[in-house]
């Protein structure tokens, strides 16, 4: 009796750290669509996108504001499988729309980039061109759906990157 309730403890010593890192890990194209879609809510001039960045692992904060029509973010986070993230995002306020801009820099990108840039461009929303060459894997999109949108990636020698714009008439925002 006694051995095996050493046996089951010393099961349970080993299975520890596995359990403790969480059943699934993913992957670096998971990661870098889940960083767009953070990126998004910001660009979009969600109210709630620093709580949002927050609850997802970001050290994400509203700037100081130089305009009552600029409101300005920074954020960073360590992405897993890509490396560590530094995110900017300004949204701009015109009398007729509303220019949103996200983007996110990893200087010493890991892992399999051009997995992560082709997973962008296959996103529902997304349209355009993807080119790899010898340096990296870019992508030039537009969006297709309701959003005036641009979105540029890149996974190269330099690092990973993605820029989103998103232009929104103002009638369509919510007040700000």
């Amino acid at each position: 009796m006694r051995a095996g309730l050493a046996l089951c403890l010393s099961l349970m010593l080993v299975a520890q750290p596995a359990l403790a890192q969480g059943k699934t890990k993913s992957s670096p194209a998971a990661e870098a669509v889940a960083a767009l879609a953070m990126c998004e809510a910001f660009a979009k001039g969600d109210v709630l996108a620093v709580d949002e960045a927050i609850s997802t692992g970001w050290d994400a904060y509203e700037d100081e504001s130089e305009s009552p029509f600029i409101r300005s973010y920074s954020a960073g986070r360590e992405i897993p499988g890509i490396g560590w993230g530094d995110m900017f995002a300004l949204v701009e306020t015109y009398p007729d729309r509303v220019l949103g801009y996200c983007r996110i820099d990893v200087a010493e990108a890991r892992g399999q980039g051009e997995q992560a840039i082709e997973a962008l461009a296959a996103l529902d929303g997304y349209a355009g061109d993807v080119t790899t060459e010898s340096s990296g894997t870019y992508a030039s999109l537009v969006g297709t759906g309701g959003d005036d949108s641009l979105l540029i990636a890149h996974w190269d020698d330099v690092g990973f990157v993605i820029q989103l714009t998103i232009l929104t008439p103002k009638s369509a925002t919510s007040e700000q």
